[in-house]
């Protein structure tokens, strides 16, 4: 349990806040750290201000868009190196930082002018409640296995049954 400071608490009970957000994202061979403002050193790491933007956030989903005038990131994207990888979102008021949001990145969307990725995150509570760890990719196939196979993902076993209708 952490205590936070009058002015952190005051700064966050105010009907409009302006906070700064950090982001940190796993890019599989690197980390990229992003501020929605300004350049603050956190935890070591250096958040550079990248034009990044939050376009909403809550406790099991945020979206946020960064800049991709390079597009090293839109290469990332269409190589399938992103999707899965962790999030993490940092509110950050007056030199104080505490954690907002924890999550993997979803697919990410690449913004008509190319100049801009949008990434949606759904937070790890959500996936390690609702999804299965192991997900399946559409058939490349159509054959069905007969009925009484038994199909185990992960900690769920699935028996086949014989269509009813």
């Amino acid at each position: 349990m952490r205590t936070l400071s009058s002015t952190f608490l005051a700064s966050v009970s105010k009907t409009i806040t302006d906070p700064v957000f950090l982001i940190k994202i796993d890019f599989g061979s690197q980390f990229v750290y992003a501020s929605s403002r300004e350049a603050i050193v956190y935890d070591g790491n250096n958040y550079n201000f990248l034009g990044a933007q939050i376009i909403s956030i809550d406790s099991t989903r945020v979206e946020f868009s960064l800049p991709n005038f390079d597009r090293a990131i839109s290469a990332l994207a269409l190589a399938g190196q992103i999707q899965g990888n962790s999030v993490t979102v940092y509110l950050h008021y007056d030199g104080e930082t505490i954690t907002r949001f924890t999550g993997l990145l979803d697919t990410p969307n690449i913004v008509a002018d190319y100049n801009t990725m949008r990434f949606s995150c759904v937070s790890e509570y959500a996936t390690n409640s609702k999804w299965p760890f192991d997900r399946l990719r559409p058939p490349i196939a159509n054959h069905l296995p007969p009925p009484g196979t038994i199909i185990i993902i992960g900690n769920v076993t699935i028996t086949l049954e014989r269509d009813q209708s």
